[in-house]
């Protein structure tokens, strides 16, 4: 699966005489100037990702954010209300693995009982790699875990995928797979990318009902993991 928690669970620019060659000069001038306000990150960028349509068809080449050496916190980078919404009364508990860093930061808040939740948040920034930028590398890697998510490489015996999409308007490229598991826990991803950035949220959960053990639906587990990695995202844009 995509981000650290790949093992099975239980759970990133170009710019374009007298009367005649005065004219000329003029129109090149002006080209220039458009073409760098088209290349500039910034709304114009935004609006372009928005009014893409996914992954498989629109994958970005130009960021729509600028590139990080470092990722906030993952615990503060998701908004108390989307946690309290999706896991409400859990507390976030910050994960201490040796691979946390400047450039990596994940978080979790669990429900237990019938009704188990689990929200997993996990940030990276890619770093550039010879001649590949920082974008270009989360870029390629974003599709790597893409193609093995909704194939459902990694995953143990038990876990089953039933539904992937794209998913166009959160960062630059994003998109969802529902997993089930025997045991009747229901898991969706929602991996999104803004420049360098990767963004991989979990949410996962099962109820339980006279011993019978109900996972959460596609819907639910896929609207709760992709409104957390889009508050997510927010938050990097408004620090861009």
């Amino acid at each position: 699966m995509s981000g650290r928690r790949r093992a099975p669970r239980p759970a990133g620019r170009r710019r374009r005489v007298w009367a005649v060659a005065g004219v000329l000069a003029l129109v090149v001038a002006v080209c220039a100037v458009a073409a760098l306000a088209l290349l500039r990150p910034g709304k114009a960028r935004t609006t372009a990702a928005k009014a893409g349509t996914g992954p498989q068809s629109s994958p970005m080449t130009a960021p729509d954010g600028s590139e990080r050496d470092v990722v906030p916190d993952a615990c503060t980078a998701l908004s108390q209300k989307v946690a309290d919404q999706l896991t409400p009364g859990a507390e976030a508990t910050g994960m201490t693995q040796g691979a946390q860093s400047d450039q990596h930061s994940e978080c979790a808040w669990s429900l237990f009982g019938n009704d188990r939740r689990q929200l997993t948040v996990e940030l990276r920034a890619l770093t550039a790699d010879g001649a590949t930028s920082a974008t270009g590398v989360a870029t390629r890697t974003f599709g790597q875990e893409w193609e093995s998510d909704r194939a459902g490489k990694e995953l143990a015996d038990t876990v089953k995928v039933r539904d992937s999409r794209g998913v166009s308007g959160v960062g630059e490229q994003a998109y969802v797979v529902y997993t089930v598991d025997d045991s009747g826990i229901g898991d969706a991803v929602a991996n999104a990318r803004l420049a360098n950035v990767l963004v991989t949220v979990h949410f996962s959960g099962g109820d339980e009902k006279d011993g019978d053990a109900k996972p959460i639906s596609s819907s639910d587990a896929a609207n709760g993991a992709l409104s957390a990695a889009r508050d997510v995202i927010s938050k990097l844009q408004s620090q861009s």
